[in-house]
């Protein structure tokens, strides 16, 4: 194949000739290597609750994903609207297939809009390490059964 490529970041990551924006030669492909998360603790998708408490606010919102460092929330359009990244508050999370409960005060790292949902980082700033060694044992679980997770 000669002449230029364009990377497509569907799934499956697919290498498609193309004209225009984007291209690069085909030469440099070889070069590209796939890229895992580059977290010090890698996230791990989790079905249930996070009761949230900041700012005066009392939310009850669904978890996305949690690690040890922090939980992801979705969020509605409104909720968390003009609260600044840092903002610290007080969260619960309950989950069926954590082994208890995990209770953090968590800052807001970042809300990013994915349609009319938001995606919410939520950081752990202080944490108990018995409540941590529930999230290793719940993420070992995931390792072992990827299709739970």
């Amino acid at each position: 194949m000669r002449g230029w490529a364009r990377l497509d970041f569907s799934p499956g990551l697919s290498v498609l000739p193309t004209e225009g924006h984007g291209r690069m030669p085909v030469r440099y492909l070889f070069r590209i290597n796939i890229v895992k998360e580059r977290r010090r603790s890698p996230r791990v998708r989790l079905h249930g609750e996070v009761h949230l408490q900041i700012s005066g606010l009392s939310l009850r919102i669904p978890a996305a994903d949690i690690s040890v460092s922090g939980v992801g929330v979705l969020l509605d359009e409104h909720v968390l609207a003009g609260k600044p990244s840092g903002e610290v508050g007080v969260c619960r999370i309950e989950a069926p297939e954590i082994d208890g409960r995990i209770e953090a005060y968590v800052s807001i790292m970042r809300v990013r809009r994915i349609g009319n949902v938001r995606l919410g980082g939520l950081r752990f700033e202080s944490i108990s390490d018995d409540e941590l060694e529930l999230i290793r044992q719940y993420k070992r679980k995931c390792r072992a059964n990827p299709a739970a997770s």
